[in-house]
């Protein structure tokens, strides 16, 4: 399996060629960027739970970015909101999307 990294969920261009750049955000991410962000968690839901129905993904991951609604720090609501949804589709769910615990 070819591991690859996730490009940060920003507007703020990082220069190429930095070692170690400066990615903290610095203003709060645009209306488009936290769009892209919970299409990317809803991407990711679906890798990691590939049999579990897209509704019940796209309702709990609508579900963790709607109790972070008020989150001060936006930068950080997309890794929150999908370690949310992965706890609550993991307790329903196991990775193979078989029905487990209750529902």
């Amino acid at each position: 399996m070819k591991v690859t990294s996730l490009p940060v969920i920003t507007d703020r261009a990082v220069p190429s060629g930095n070692h170690c750049p400066d990615t903290r955000p610095a203003r709060p991410p645009t209306p488009a960027a936290e769009q892209r962000a919970r299409q990317d968690v809803q991407t990711r839901l679906e890798r990691r739970f590939p049999d579990v129905p897209s509704e019940t993904l796209e309702t709990t991951a609508a579900e963790s970015f709607a109790h972070l609604a008020d989150a001060r720090v936006r930068h950080y609501v997309p890794v929150l909101a999908f370690k949310r949804a992965s706890r609550q589709l993991s307790g329903r769910f196991d990775t193979r999307g078989d029905a487990g615990g209750a529902a």
